[in-house]
């Protein structure tokens, strides 16, 4: 009976690893596809990403200059008002 028992609680050990290594074996995969889907589409969305920051350069600059104008201003209130 107990010989029974340990046989079968080895073989149920012996099974629950063989499913892990299935499932690593397929994340590895499921990892490659991804990293090749991300390297096939990586050229077009930057090229994508590119024309927009072109053209919308101007624009940004802009506003990234007015906001520091706008800290510096509020800065120099700060020190008046002391």
């Amino acid at each position: 009976m107990i010989g029974r028992s340990i046989v079968l609680l080895s073989f149920g050990l012996l099974l629950s690893s063989c499913g892990e290594y299935e499932q690593l074996e397929r994340k590895k995969v499921l990892v490659k596809r991804a990293d090749s889907l991300f390297a096939k589409q990586r050229y077009g969305v930057s090229t994508e990403i590119d024309s927009l920051c072109d053209m919308y350069y101007d624009e940004y600059y802009q506003q990234a200059l007015d906001s520091i104008k706008q800290k510096q201003i509020k800065e120099i209130r700060d020190l008046m008002d002391m």
